[in-house]
């Protein structure tokens, strides 16, 4: 209910993107996608969100986990 899906429009790559691909901090796991620095347009929004709307570009800086279980993974 309070999530929104960002359609990744751009990705800026980092040191920490190349560290995470080279497995320089030991917990890497393949296949993997890097970037976590992120342009994009908000595609969907969850019930209770207020603050952002279908059509907005939004960006995104954030490291998160990946389930590789669920569909956005």
């Amino acid at each position: 209910p309070e999530d929104v899906v960002v359609k990744v429009l751009y990705c800026g790559i980092c040191h920490t993107d190349i560290h995470q691909a080279k497995n320089h901090l030991g917990a890497s796991k393949y296949p993997m996608v890097p970037g976590h620095e992120v342009v994009g347009e908000v595609v969907e929004v969850g019930p209770e969100v207020t603050k952002y709307g279908v059509g907005d570009v939004v960006g995104v800086g954030v490291i998160v986990g990946c389930c590789r279980e669920c569909n956005p993974c």
